[in-house]
């Protein structure tokens, strides 16, 4: 297995500074854009799937990639964004003044969650079936998903605690690579990769 995890291009979400979850935000003009040079990028590359979460910022970004490629976009909702139940499509200041007990125990380090949230438990179980699925193809998937998806699976590679903020942050359209090693052991090859994003570099990360 080879898998190139791209994040999604900057959203209208990410423009306006909101935690997204499953918020279903479609990309920005500039989030086209980089959708579009990132396809560029990948036509290099021999690709053999195309699959993405079905959040649009995500699928829009992969129909990009995938026209380009010739190929079909699979969705996978495996791929979602981590859902952050009733804070979804608020900025950090709303949040703050709708949920000021979960947020005063966030300042003290505590984790309580807001209602309808998914849990971190489960969010990490449904991203390692979707990994697990793909390790026993000999393909080399691009994988459109969301920066937390990134960070978990990232995190999961090296055995750390995906709850950390901060860990393996991703820009829009940047490039991760996982891959498989003769011993069956998945390692990250590359991450964050921007390098074809010059001058289309954007990091807003609220889920």
């Amino acid at each position: 297995m080879r898998l190139i995890l791209v994040r999604h291009g900057e959203s209208e979400g990410n423009a306006r500074g909101v935690l997204q979850g499953h918020t279903d935000f479609g990309l920005s003009a500039l989030g086209r854009e980089q959708a579009r040079v990132t396809a560029e990028r990948l036509a290099r590359e021999r690709i053999d799937r195309v699959i993405s979460s079905p959040l649009r910022r995500a699928s829009e970004t992969a129909e990009a990639i995938a026209e380009r490629l010739g190929l079909l976009v699979e969705p996978e909702p495996g791929l979602m964004e981590y859902d952050i139940g009733v804070a979804s499509g608020l900025t950090g200041a709303e949040i703050r003044e709708r949920h000021p007990k979960i947020m005063e125990a966030y300042a003290r380090g505590e984790r309580p969650q807001f209602e309808g949230e998914e849990g971190r438990d489960v969010f990490e179980a449904r991203l390692l079936l979707v990994l697990e699925s793909l390790r026993a193809r000999d393909e080399t998937i691009v994988a459109v998903a969301h920066g937390g998806v990134v960070s978990a699976l990232c995190a999961w590679v090296v055995g750390i605690d995906g709850r950390r903020p901060g860990i393996f942050q991703s820009a829009n359209c940047s490039i991760t690579e996982l891959f498989t090693d003769r011993g069956g052991q998945v390692v990250i090859r590359l991450h964050n990769d921007t390098c074809h994003l010059s001058g289309l570099v954007t990091t807003v990360d609220r889920g």
